[in-house]
C-alpha cells in the first residue's frame, strides 16, 4: 500500500542537514582572482547566452559535437590535452525499438607535481530537444535569467571555464593535477559515460561537480536512481468487429503502471514514476503494443535492488488473457539501478562549510545543506570512493521546464567562489 503523507514527502525531499560554515578569510592572490572575474562580468553573461542558445539535448549529436568543439579549443587555450571518449549505442526497449546514440565526452588533463588530484566535471546535454520551443536565453531588468540549461547545467559550464581562465592568468594551473570532464549524456542517467567517470574518480583525490544549488543549499547527500523499461505485445484486432480476438497490450500495462506505482512508499523514502507511457496507434483497433519508461529513487541499495526485484515480478505475471493466444501478452522488461546512493561524507562536509564560509565573503552566501532525491554524476564519482561536491554552480530553480532560471549575481558569485576553492585545491 501506498504510504504518502505530507511529512514524508517533505523528508524525501528537503531534510536539512547541518553544516556549519569554517572561518576563514581571503589572500591576496584570492582577491585577485575576484577582481579578475569582477572585470569580465559581461564577457562572462554574454558567453552564458552562447552556451544556452546552442541546443544540446541528449538526442542532439551534432549540437552536442559543436559544444564539444568549443569547450575543448577553451581548454586547448588554457594548456589542456584534450581526448574524447565514445559510448556505445543504447538498445531501447519499446514499442518503436531502434537505439539511443550518445555523442562523445570530453576529457581535459593537466599533469604537475602538485600532490592533490583534482576531477572537475560537468554535463554538457540538457533535457530540452532541438525542436523544443524554449531555446533562447533570456536576461531581464532585475537580473533574471531565464533560458534552457541555463542553471542545469550551462551556468555551471561557463562557471567552470572561466574559473580555470582566472587560476591560468595568475600562473596557478602550471603545477596541476588537474582533469575536467564533460560527460554528454547525464540526462539520461549516465548510462554510456558511467565507466569513464568511475576510472577517472579512482584517479584522483576529490571530486568538484558544478550542478547547481537550490535556494542556496548545497546538496549534502542525495538518493539513489534506477530506471526501467516495460514492452508489452498483445494481439491487435478490429475493435468493433473482431473485439475478441484481440488481446489488449494497453490494458495488461494498465494493471502493470497500477502495480509499479503503488511500490511508492513516502515513510521509507522510496518512490517510484511511470514517467512515460504508450499504447496502440489507432482508436479504433485492440492495441497489439504498450510501453512504459519508469524512474525509480531509493535511499539504500537495499531499496533499489527491491525495486528492481518488485518490477520483474510485476512483470511476471499476465492479467489479460485470450484463451485462443494462451502466449499473449507478452511483457518484457529491463531495468537498472543507475546512480549509487550519495550518502554523507566527512571530507565533502569539510568542502561544503569551506564554500559556504567564501560564499559570504564573496556574495550569494551558500546558507546551509539539503537531502536531495536528484541525482549528479558525483554520485557515480564518490560511489567509487571519491569524495565530491556536487552542487558549486548556480542558484537556480524550474530545471526540466520552461521556467528554468537563475540570476547574473548568482552566475558572477559562483565563478568567484570556484576560482578561489579550486585555487586552495591545487595548492593542498
Amino acid at each position: 500500500m501506498l504510504k504518502r503523507s505530507i511529512v514524508g514527502a517533505c523528508l524525501s525531499l528537503c531534510l536539512m542537514s547541518p553544516v556549519m560554515a569554517q572561518s576563514t578569510s581571503l589572500t591576496t592572490q584570492e582577491k585577485a582572482l575576484i577582481d579578475w572575474v569582477e572585470q569580465r562580468k559581461s564577457n562572462i553573461l554574454d558567453e552564458l547566452k552562447t552556451h544556452v542558445e546552442i541546443n544540446t539535448g541528449t538526442a542532439n549529436i551534432a549540437g552536442l559535437d559543436r559544444y564539444r568543439n568549443i569547450l575543448a579549443g577553451d581548454l586547448k587555450k588554457l594548456g589542456f590535452k584534450i581526448t574524447t571518449h565514445s559510448s556505445e549505442p543504447i538498445d531501447v526497449l519499446s514499442c518503436q525499438g531502434g537505439q539511443i546514440k550518445i555523442a562523445d565526452h570530453l576529457v581535459a588533463t593537466r599533469t604537475g607535481s602538485a600532490k592533490n588530484r583534482v576531477l572537475m566535471n560537468g554535463h554538457m546535454d540538457t533535457v530540452f530537444s532541438k525542436d523544443d520551443e524554449f531555446q533562447t536565453l533570456k536576461i531581464m531588468d532585475d537580473g533574471v535569467l531565464k533560458g534552457p540549461g541555463v542553471a542545469d547545467m550551462k551556468g555551471g559550464i561557463v562557471i567552470m571555464i572561466n574559473a580555470l581562465r582566472a587560476l591560468h592568468a595568475q600562473g596557478l594551473l602550471d603545477d596541476s593535477n588537474l582533469t575536467v570532464l564533460f560527460n554528454s549524456d547525464e540526462e539520461i542517467g549516465s548510462l554510456g559515460s558511467r565507466a569513464l567517470i568511475e576510472e577517472l574518480a579512482k584517479q584522483h583525490d576529490v571530486g568538484l561537480v558544478y550542478e547547481g544549488t537550490y535556494n542556496n543549499l548545497a546538496t549534502r547527500a542525495r538518493k539513489g536512481l534506477g530506471q526501467a523499461r516495460l514492452r508489452i505485445t498483445g494481439r491487435e484486432s478490429h475493435a468493433g468487429g473482431a473485439h475478441q480476438e484481440g488481446v489488449s497490450a494497453s490494458l495488461e500495462m494498465a494493471h502493470k503502471v497500477i502495480a509499479v506505482e503503488e511500490l511508492t512508499d513516502y515513510e521509507r523514502k522510496v518512490t517510484v514514476n511511470t514517467g512515460v507511457l504508450s499504447g496502440g496507434e489507432k482508436r479504433n483497433t485492440v492495441p497489439g503494443c504498450a510501453d512504459a519508461y519508469i524512474d525509480m529513487r531509493f535511499p539504500a541499495l537495499e531499496d533499489g535492488e527491491r525495486l528492481k526485484k518488485d518490477i520483474e515480478r510485476i512483470a511476471s505475471k499476465t492479467v489479460v488473457s485470450n484463451p485462443k493466444y494462451p502466449e499473449l501478452p507478452k511483457v518484457e522488461s529491463w531495468a537498472v539501478l543507475h546512480r549509487p546512493v550519495k550518502p554523507e561524507n566527512p571530507k565533502v562536509d569539510a568542502l561544503i562549510a569551506e564554500a559556504m564560509a567564501l560564499s559570504e565573503l564573496i556574495g550569494e552566501p551558500i546558507v546551509g545543506t539539503r537531502y536531495s532525491g536528484g541525482g549528479t554524476d558525483g554520485s557515480i564519482a564518490q560511489g567509487v570512493g571519491l569524495a565530491t561536491v556536487d552542487s558549486l554552480g548556480m542558484d537556480g530553480k524550474g530545471a526540466h521546464s520552461s521556467r528554468e532560471e537563475s540570476t547574473v549575481q548568482s552566475l558572477i558569485a559562483r565563478t568567484k567562489l570556484a576560482a578561489v576553492m579550486l585555487a586552495r585545491q591545487l595548492q593542498r
